[in-house]
């Protein structure tokens, strides 16, 4: 029990030094400007449409690959200092063990991406709640823009919706598998900073790599035959538009998707275990 206690100690941690993360202030503050935008988009096409607003935003919420790369790069940025090495950190870890603390900070990661795709799901609620019509259904403005065929006059910004996605999911289905493949996608780009980072005692191996991991997922589109390159982009998996339905395209299936990134993780937390118990923390700058 005392273990226990010494991990999830080593965890909060983590997230008290928040307060006085400016970088954490500035990732709040990039997340909240987005996401107002979007249900302000989301206002506009609705009312060119003279129908209601939807509550359940947030599963589109990031599915264009442009707007996947704003909010999936603060992810980055969360994580880029891993492996959370500081000199109060260097004394938390000769109080207690060095597998605690390695368990500690990969807790933190697993918890902090969570905390952070909740936080876009409860800015994306709050940010239509005085607009929206409260409703489990999708309501008419996501099925028409789903459908397509619709003019819209110019001024009014697009807004891509997934037809697969209003039409094999309700509302809050399509939210919770959005988070967790999200949360996973989250938690496989800090343990590949947390990794690398160890690894090659340099901060900036993992930063990079875990950027080439985002812009891959940009870059995974349709266009030029790139398409069938996206079983082997984890974070193109963020959103249920990327994943198969029925065998009704070539995506990834959920289980594939969840499966991948699940043997990821622990491929990774395991590599942590097996170089962090003999690695010495001195990281080149």
């Amino acid at each position: 029990m005392s273990s226990v206690k010494s991990v999830i100690s080593i965890c909060a941690q983590n997230f008290r030094k928040w307060a006085t993360d400016y970088r954490m202030w500035t990732i709040a503050a990039l997340l909240i400007i987005m996401t107002i935008i979007y249900a302000d988009n989301v206002h506009k096409n609705a009312a060119a449409l003279n129908s209601d607003v939807s509550l359940w935003i947030f599963p589109f919420l990031y599915s264009s690959r442009y707007m996947k790369l704003v909010y999936t790069l603060p992810v980055v940025l969360m994580f880029c200092d891993a492996p959370f090495v500081d000199k109060n950190q260097t004394f938390v870890m000769m109080r207690t063990t060095r597998m605690k603390w390695l368990c500690g900070q990969i807790l933190y990661i697993i918890a902090a991406s969570a905390v952070y795709y909740l936080f876009i799901f409860l800015l994306s609620v709050l940010s239509t709640v005085f607009i929206a019509d409260f409703s489990s259904d999708w309501g008419r403005t996501f099925y028409t823009l789903a459908n397509g065929g619709v003019v819209m006059p110019a001024e009014v910004p697009r807004i891509e919706i997934s037809l697969i996605v209003v039409e094999y999911f309700t509302p809050p289905q399509a939210c919770f598998f959005t988070f967790l493949l999200s949360w996973f996608a989250g938690i496989f780009l800090g343990m590949v900073i947390f990794f690398l980072n160890l690894v090659t005692q340099n901060r900036y191996i993992g930063i990079v790599s875990s950027f080439a991991f985002v812009v891959w997922a940009f870059a995974v589109k349709e266009t030029f035959g790139m398409g069938r390159f996206r079983k082997f982009s984890p974070i193109s998996w963020n959103t249920l538009d990327r994943v198969d339905v029925g065998g009704l395209t070539t995506n990834p299936s959920f289980t594939y998707c969840v499966s991948v990134l699940s043997a990821l993780i622990i491929f990774l937390i395991v590599g942590v275990f097996v170089f962090g118990r003999k690695k010495n923390f001195d990281f080149k700058e």
